[in-house]
């Protein structure tokens, strides 16, 4: 790459971590990710993984045994100490050999594994044997994956097969492939140490291509002289890949190779029309531009015609989980805005659909199984009734099967409630109807769960998910729209539950009884355009009554013969150009319609927080009462462990401070133990396999 010669030149600028989330999140399936050693190397100090940069030096050392050898491997790296991977590995090679190089990746990617039912335990060497390391890359579960890569797992597995995910890495280890089966998508591999074309390679699902080489099935490639290869055929088909998609680049510092000098031709020749997020770890702009010089330099070009993004303060262990966690919210297979019909029956709300504070919080001796006065345990909700009352026809199924804000507060039965559906087709069928069968599983045949599993793993909970809890915000909001509140605020961390609560506001709004409901997700409209949001605002609440509506004034007509539930999800995902243009007419009209309309919005941060972010200072806007929705208690979560099949609701209750502990009392994983505890019984496990399930962390995603 060119030395530096920017000298006179403007500062590159660097957009942040929730700019990139917006940018990934819009348009997830037209994305190519270009991940290095950061994405799988263990997240803090003491965990297992593929080791860092210090981790296989000291690897290295360990094949020096005399003196003499290891003085002369610490004056290599001595005199290279701004590059000690690469001095480490040159003087292997040079007193070694390729075979002996490729050895000690194998035992660095090793030190990944982890006990499991296949392997026991986990083999701290391998010599040349393939189908050993075969062997070890199929059995998915015996292996660590730190956030980074377990998150980059489930957003590749989401992806549709059409869109063919792509994910090209410098690394040797197998964990991003691994991540993807073991989120339930597919993934092929090709390692390529040479030259050689993409174009050829063809396969199902997610196609994952090592650059520099493989753990067992190539040699790996770390020196100067390996990674600066001629490599024209690869060239040519990295470039044709980039200039198909955006590529997104984390935890990648940019090496000298094949693929950074594929990148840059591509940019300096005009070669095509290229779209590059490029994610720098530190948030310090001056370092990143210290460290980094020589590579800014060369991507400059694309910088300055906006082809190239940068963006700082990047950690994929904690970004790529709230990628993930985003796309999961946002793949409802429906549009943006969702309406009650106008025939519907409004169910009253009762008392026990709210959830106090009394429950006693982690550590507490009794069983969390038990009431907030220690009665008996609660026994499993009925099977919600076959019709709901809270809406009609096919807006029901769209209700139901709504993906937003991962699994949220859970409930009393809906059926206690008079609010019950079906609950068919957006939970999926379980294993209903299996006979009792022969042999080990036998005992437990007769009490294995029937009808579909009732938890969920993502998504917001549907109006027919009989999971949903309610927590304190359920009475809490119902007390602010009941207390004359015109605007609410519920307001939470992400996959908390807001948008499974917002689902609910017009139950907690019973004097409304009657009112026209719409039911709005901001992620889901033209943010970008003041004029086209506008246009998509006013036809869905125009849609709420039946009408046609263009302006306020139809709104506020309507309202006025007929009150009006507005809910608004992710209110924070506003552009200030929309917002302040937007929310100030919003708010007058609800306030002068002086209570024949109710807003409800949700926000991840104060509210004070968000005005501010959309530069407005308004002191018209007056008060937006917050509902805050917090974790469960331990009340709350004993509800929705009830929910379990009888073994496993045994097993959850001996288990309880493990669960406690796992979940952090949070709702999304609770909801994903429920969810594989039912799956695991219905299949037939052991007591002991429950109990097992309980204390792996796996289960709690």
């Amino acid at each position: 790459m060119p030395a530096d010669s920017s000298a006179g030149q403007m500062a590159p600028e660097f957009a942040s971590d929730e700019d990139l989330l917006d940018r990934l999140s819009a348009r997830p399936h037209e994305l190519v990710y270009l991940v290095g050693s950061a994405v799988t190397a263990p997240s803090r100090a003491g965990e297992p993984g593929v080791p860092r940069v210090d981790g296989v030096i000291e690897l290295i050392r360990g094949e020096y045994q005399r003196a003499s050898e290891l003085q002369r491997f610490e004056a290599a790296l001595a005199k290279e100490p701004d590059n000690r991977y690469q001095a480490a590995f040159r003087h292997l090679l040079r007193t070694r050999d390729q075979d002996v190089a490729n050895a000690v990746i194998r035992r660095a990617v090793l030190l990944a594994r982890r006990p499991s039912t296949r392997f026991p335990t986990p083999p701290a060497v391998i010599d040349d044997d393939h189908e050993v390391c075969r062997a070890l890359e199929d059995d998915v579960e015996g292996w660590h994956l730190p956030p980074a890569a377990d998150a980059l797992g489930q957003v590749l597995a989401r992806a549709p097969a059409a869109t063919r995910p792509l994910v090209l890495t410098s690394n040797f280890d197998p964990l991003v492939s691994i991540s993807v089966r073991r989120a339930g998508g597919r993934a092929y591999v090709t390692a390529l140490h040479g030259d050689g074309s993409l174009a050829g390679v063809d396969g199902q699902g997610c196609l994952v291509v090592h650059f520099h080489g493989d753990w067992f099935r190539t040699d790996t490639l770390h020196t100067p002289a390996q990674l600066g290869q001629d490599r024209p055929k690869l060239s040519a088909s990295l470039a044709n890949l980039i200039s198909a998609r955006t590529l997104v680049v984390l935890g990648y510092s940019g090496w000298d190779d094949v693929f950074t000098r594929s990148l840059i031709a591509t940019i300096r020749g005009g070669l095509a029309p290229i779209k590059i997020a490029w994610a720098f770890y530190p948030d310090d702009e001056a370092a990143i531009v210290r460290g980094s010089s020589r590579l800014l330099e060369a991507l400059r070009p694309g910088i300055e015609l906006g082809r190239v993004v940068l963006y700082k303060g990047i950690d994929a262990h904690a970004f790529l989980p709230r990628l993930a966690e985003r796309l999961a919210e946002s793949t409802a297979p429906v549009g943006g805005a969702h309406h009650a019909g106008d025939g519907e029956a409004r169910a009253g709300q009762s008392g026990a659909h709210h959830a106090g504070d009394g429950g006693a919080r982690p550590g507490h001796s009794g069983s969390f199984f038990a009431g907030e006065s220690g009665q008996r345990p609660i026994e499993p909700p009925a099977a919600p009734e076959a019709s709901s009352s809270h809406t009609t026809g096919s807006i029901a199924a769209v209700l139901g099967t709504h993906a937003e804000a991962a699994c949220a507060p859970g409930a009393t039965p809906a059926s206690a409630t008079g609010h019950g559906s079906s609950g068919t087709g957006s939970l999926g069928q379980g294993a209903s109807g299996m006979s009792s069968g022969t042999g080990p599983g036998e005992h437990v045949a007769s009490g294995m769960p029937s009808g579909p599993n009732p938890f969920q793993k993502a998504g917001m909970l549907g109006l027919a998910a009989r999971s949903y809890v309610a927590r304190a915000a359920d009475a809490a909001l119902a007390e602010a729209l009941e207390g004359g509140a015109h605007v609410v605020v519920v307001r939470g961390d992400f996959s908390i539950g807001k948008s499974s609560l917002l689902l609910r506001a017009d139950r907690a709004w019973t004097s409304g009884a009657g009112a026209a409901v719409c039911l709005l997700d901001l992620q889901m409209m033209r943010v970008d355009d003041v004029n086209l949001f506008f246009d998509e605002f006013f036809a869905e609440v125009g849609r709420a009554y039946g009408q046609s509506f263009k302006s306020w004034r139809e709104v506020q007509a309507a309202a006025g013969q007929r009150p009006l539930l507005l809910t608004l999800d992710e209110f924070g995902g506003l552009t200030p150009e929309v917002a302040q243009r937007f929310v100030p007419a919003l708010y007058r009209v609800v306030t002068q319609l002086a209570g024949a309309m109710r807003l409800v919005v949700t926000t991840r941060d104060p509210i004070a927080e968000v005005l501010a972010s959309f530069e407005l200072s308004n002191p018209n806007l007056g008060d937006w009462p917050e509902v805050e929705l917090r974790p469960f208690t331990e009340a709350e979560l004993g509800r929705l462990l009830a929910l379990l099949p009888p073994r496993a609701r045994a097993v959850a209750e001996t288990e309880q401070a493990a669960i406690c502990e796992r979940t952090k009392m949070l709702p999304k994983p609770a909801q994903c133990l429920c969810f594989n505890l039912w799956k695991d019984e219905a299949a037939g496990a052991s007591d002991a396999d429950l109990a097992a399930r309980v204390r792996k962390k796996e289960s709690y995603r």
